[in-house]
């Protein structure tokens, strides 16, 4: 932007002299005789600096001052002055001036000052711009573009969400298709809390991760006996789940037994205990979830047919991330805002490059890569904006500054970003010599969360003074 400088002194010289140069810079330059002839200018014509001389006839600088910022708070105000005394100074800012110049006028001080207003400016209004940018997105992502916490414009998660919304009143079975990380339990969990069963439990059950005896006595629970080991009797996911809903993550995986028992529970509502013969009654809805075809199984004989089509009522299809380019940067910001929330920083902005680099990632991972990655590059940002995104194992740069990496997949990765975080905190107290306040503005952490993390790692700010 081009500034537009109004100059108030009751010397025509002095404008004249303030024309040339200001103009010789790139500046619109206005002028006025007096304080009254520059106030009513500004009524016409927007300006963004007013310099004015503090002793005129009339309206004072002062009076102009004031003025100025009673009408146009926006305005900076530069007043000239025959005399620098500190008492004048410290006035003249309290009144709410941007600076002071003293006669004889020093033109490259001029220069600065306004260099200087005009980068404010423009930092003022980029920070509006993002302001408005995430508003416009968080509308967005408050009405048709998310369904809880599934995020979506692409044509495949309207459709998505369409299903929700016809499927939550009902009482039907889902099965949900879509490969790993691409948020099969947050459908499962949109329709619950959507559903005439919100206000009951929802409870999800891993079925890839046990064996054939532990998913049964998962699902069903034990009587005590039933086994070795099985001290006491054990209420299963069905009956924690009564009047709520129940998630079978990686249904494929369930054995052949576990199979026919979800098919009786299905039938008949009723199921036993492992070593029970008392056939125990449930109200449950069932939402199961596959990362694979499960009609290919049942030709394969690898599960069961009957059992397939009780599942396969309302079939959901979850498209991989690589398939819906257009939801990519809609999550990065929802992702972005959800976790500067979490770690206690300010909203951040997204650099052209860095998104084309995010549109032209494959996401094997799906939105759960994409949701790490995002978590990952805001803990080792320290700025406002995103330059590049740590995807994958981003191998270190000695010319990157910016960034650490993480380059192996132990330890976990919270304890691998806890000690990111008290590195990094412990390198900025020292490079700042336990300064706190600069600490925060480089960081970006407000300064609860720091002091929060400080004490969580125990780092206390006088060992760096």
């Amino acid at each position: 932007m081009t500034l537009k400088v109004l100059v108030i002194d009751d010397e025509q010289s002095i404008l004249k002299t303030f024309k040339l140069r200001l103009a010789k810079w790139g500046y619109q330059v206005l002028t006025a005789l007096s304080g009254d002839s520059g106030i009513k200018k500004l009524r016409n014509y927007k300006c963004q600096v007013v310099i004015t001389d503090l002793k005129m006839p009339g309206l004072s600088g002062q009076e102009v001052l004031k003025e100025v910022k009673k009408r146009y708070p926006d305005i900076e105000v530069i007043l000239i002055t025959g005399y620098a005394t500190i008492e004048a100074a410290v006035e003249t800012m309290k009144a709410g001036a941007f600076d002071f110049l003293v006669k004889p006028i020093n033109f490259e001080h001029v220069r600065l000052l306004l260099e200087k207003i005009e980068i404010n400016f423009k930092l003022k209004a980029e920070n509006q711009q993002l302001k408005d940018r995430i508003n416009i997105l968080s509308e967005e992502l408050a009405k048709k573009y998310r369904v809880n916490n599934l995020v979506g414009k692409s044509p495949s998660m309207q459709k998505v969400f369409e299903l929700i919304e016809k499927v939550a009143s009902l009482n039907s079975t889902v099965l949900i298709y879509g490969e790993t990380g691409t948020g099969k339990e947050m459908v499962a969990r949109a329709i619950h809390h959507n559903s005439p069963r919100k206000s009951g439990p929802i409870i999800t059950v891993d079925c890839g991760s046990l064996t054939e005896t532990l998913l049964e006595s998962e699902l069903f629970g034990h009587e005590k006996g039933a086994f070795t080991g099985a001290l006491a009797t054990k209420k299963g996911k069905f009956e924690q789940a009564h009047n709520g809903t129940i998630f079978l993550d990686e249904v494929a995986n369930a054995s052949s037994v576990v199979q026919k028992k979800l098919l009786r529970l299905i039938q008949e509502k009723t199921f036993q205990r492992v070593g029970g013969e008392i056939s125990i009654k449930v109200d449950v809805r069932i939402i199961a979830a596959v990362n694979e075809d499960l009609l290919t199984l049942v030709k394969q004989g690898k599960f069961r047919q009957d059992l397939f089509y009780r599942l396969n009522v309302v079939p959901v299809h979850l498209p991989p991330l690589k398939n819906r380019k257009e939801d990519i940067l809609l999550l990065t910001r929802y992702f972005l805002d959800q976790h500067c929330r979490q770690i206690g920083r300010e909203p951040m902005e997204i650099t052209p490059a860095a998104a084309k680099e995010l549109l032209t990632h494959l996401w094997p991972g799906n939105v759960r890569e994409l949701s790490n990655v995002v978590e990952r590059t805001i803990i080792m940002n320290s700025g406002q904006s995103i330059k590049k995104f740590l995807i994958g194992e981003v191998q270190p740069s000695e010319n990157n500054e910016e960034y650490q990496a993480v380059t192996t997949l132990d330890p976990p990765l919270k304890e691998q970003v806890a000690r990111l975080e008290r590195d990094y905190i412990k390198s900025a107290l020292e490079h700042y010599s336990g300064r706190i306040k600069k600490v925060i503005e480089r960081s970006g952490l407000n300064s609860r969360t720091l002091f929060r993390k400080m004490k969580l790692y125990d780092i206390d700010k006088k060992e760096f003074r």
